[in-house]
C-alpha cells in the first residue's frame, strides 16, 4: 500500500510532493516492513545480552534451514560436507567452508532462492577489488537495512529523515547543472563529492546554511576535506550538529581535525553492498556496536570478518568473506542486541603494498605513520604490482617543505625496501569514477 501511494505521489507536481512529504512522517510512508523493523530494534533494547545472543542464534538456525530448503547451492553443499542445520552452538557453522566472492560469481544462479517469487533487485558492488559482484535482494531487504541505518543515526542523536540532511555523495552534476539535487521524499539534498574545492566551497556552505541542515552524510575523507576548506576560508556550518560517515576507513588524524575545526565528532556506520554485517558508533566514543539481529559475525585470528546474513531471502550469503578486517576491543561492553565489541574497522585486507622482498604490508601501517604528519592534508598511495613502484600523492599545506618530503620517502623505504617511490604534490586527489570513494592505499 505504501509503495502504491509513493508511486502516485511521485507522479504529482513538485509542490504537491513537497506538501505530502512534509505532512506525512517518513516511517508511515516507507512501508510496514521498515516500520516493523524499527519498532523491533527499539523493543529489542530491553533485552539482555544473553537474550540477544539467543535471538541471534535462533535467526541463524532459521537462515540455515531456509537455505537448505530453498537454495540449490547450499542444499548441495550441506550434503557434500555432511552439515546438519540443527546446530547446537554458533561454532557449528564453521563446519561450512568460507564463501568467497569468486565462489559467488561461479555459482551465482545456484545461490538464488527457488521459492522467492517477488521482484528481485540488483545490488552491484563497485568493483574496487577488481571483480564486480552482482547480488540480488528484495524490496523488504532495503526497508530492513534502512531501519538499521535509522537506528544507527539515532544512537548518536541524529533524527534522519525527520531533520533535513546534506549527502555529499551519489550526485555528480554535469556542466550547467546546480551543485545540489533536492530529494523531498527523503528530506535530503545531494551534493557532489567530486566538485568540492577552493572555488566551490562557498557555494556548498551557503547552501547547507540556507537549508538550515542539521546533518551531513558523506565519506570521511570528504568531511575531512570540507573541514579543511572551512578552516582555510574561515567558513562556518551554522546549523550542522551531526556528521555521519560510511564506505571508507576514517583515519584518526581526520577524526581529530574534523572535531578541531567543526567542533563535531564524526560518527560512522559499517556495512556492505552485500548486506551481511552491520555495526555503528554511538554518541559516546569511536568504538563500534555490532548489530546482532542483522547477521552473525565471525572474527578470525588475523582480524578478518566473516559474516552471515539474516535478511536476504533472495540470495542469502553464509560465512561470506567480506575482505574487511577489524580490531576487537580488549574490554567489550556486552549490553543487549548492540554490544560494543569492535575498537576499529581496519578496512579491506586487500589494501596491502608489496615490499622489495615480496612481503605484504597492510594499509593500517601507512595510516599510522601518516597520522604524525600535520604538514600533509590528504594523501593517496598507489603501487603498481608489475614493478612495485609507488606513486605517493600528497596534498600539502603551508607547513610542508623538503625536509618533510625526505622524511616521507624514508618512512616508505623503511616499510617497503628498495622500491621506486615518487612523491607527487597535487591540489586535490582523484576519486573512483564509479563509486566516488577515495582509495587511500591501494595496489593495482
Amino acid at each position: 500500500m505504501a509503495s502504491t501511494i509513493n508511486y502516485i505521489i511521485k507522479k504529482q507536481p513538485e509542490f504537491i510532493k513537497k506538501i505530502f512529504y512534509k505532512l506525512i512522517p517518513f516511517r508511515f510512508r516507507y512501508g510496514k516492513m521498515y516500520r516493523n523493523t524499527l519498532n523491533l530494534l527499539s523493543d529489542s533494547k530491553k533485552m539482555s545480552y544473553e537474550e540477544s545472543k539467543n535471538k541471534q542464534f535462533e535467526l541463524l538456525k532459521n537462515t540455515l534451514k531456509y537455505c537448505e530448503k530453498n537454495v540449490p547451492y547450499y542444499r548441495d553443499l550441506f550434503k557434500e560436507v555432511g552439515f546438519d542445520t540443527n546446530i547446537k552452538t554458533f561454532e557449528d557453522i564453521r563446519k561450512l567452508p568460507i564463501l568467497t566472492k569468486e565462489i559467488v560469481i561461479q555459482n551465482h544462479d545456484k545461490l538464488i532462492s527457488e521459492s522467492y517469487e517477488k521482484k528481485k533487485y540488483h545490488m552491484n558492488t563497485s568493483g574496487t577489488t577488481g571483480k564486480r559482484l552482482s547480488i540480488f535482494g528484495s524490496d523488504d531487504l532495503f526497508k530492513i537495512e534502512c531501519a538499521f541505518i535509522t537506528n544507527a543515526f539515532n544512537d548518536h542523536g541524529a533524527d534522519l529523515y525527520n531533520e533535513h540532511s546534506i549527502w555529499i555523495r551519489r550526485y555528480s552534476p554535469k556542466d550547467g547543472d546546480p551543485i545540489y539535487f533536492e530529494d523531498y521524499e527523503l528530506n535530503r539534498a545531494y551534493m557532489s563529492a567530486f566538485h568540492l574545492n577552493d572555488e566551490t566551497v562557498h557555494s556548498y556552505v551557503d547552501y547547507i546554511n540556507n537549508r538550515k541542515s542539521k546533518i551531513i552524510v558523506s565519506y570521511p575523507s570528504t568531511i575531512y576535506y570540507l573541514a579543511l576548506l572551512c578552516e582555510k576560508h574561515t567558513l562556518q556550518l551554522n546549523h550542522v550538529e551531526h556528521l555521519h560517515g560510511a564506505s571508507e576507513v576514517c583515519l584518526p588524524q581526520w577524526r581529530k581535525k574534523i572535531k578541531e575545526i567543526l567542533g563535531i565528532d564524526i560518527k560512522m556506520h559499517y556495512g556492505q553492498v552485500e548486506k551481511v554485517s552491520f555495526a555503528h558508533q554511538d554518541s559516546n566514543d569511536s568504538c563500534y556496536r555490532e548489530n546482532l539481529l542483522y547477521g552473525y559475525n565471525e572474527i578470525l585470528e588475523d582480524g578478518s570478518l566473516i559474516a552471515t546474513s539474516f535478511h536476504n531471502l533472495v540470495m542469502p550469503l553464509l560465512r561470506y568473506e567480506t575482505k574487511d578486517k577489524v580490531k576487537l576491543m580488549s574490554n567489550p561492553i556486552l549490553d543487549g542486541p548492540f554490544p560494543k565489541t569492535i575498537e576499529e574497522i581496519l578496512g579491506r585486507d586487500g589494501d596491502m603494498l608489496i615490499t622489495e622482498k615480496n612481503s605484504l604490508v597492510p594499509a593500517v601501517n601507512f595510516y599510522s605513520f601518516m597520522s604524525k604528519y600535520e604538514e600533509v592534508d590528504l594523501f593517496q598511495i598507489i603501487q603498481t604490482k608489475s614493478d612495485k613502484s609507488v606513486s605517493f600523492y600528497v596534498v600539502p599545506n603551508k607547513f610542508y617543505n623538503n625536509t618533510v618530503e625526505e622524511k616521507l620517502k624514508n618512512e616508505m623505504k623503511y616499510r617497503l625496501g628498495d622500491v621506486e617511490i615518487k612523491i607527487i604534490l597535487v591540489d586535490k586527489l582523484e576519486r573512483d569514477s564509479k563509486s566516488s570513494k577515495m582509495k587511500t592505499v591501494t595496489c593495482i
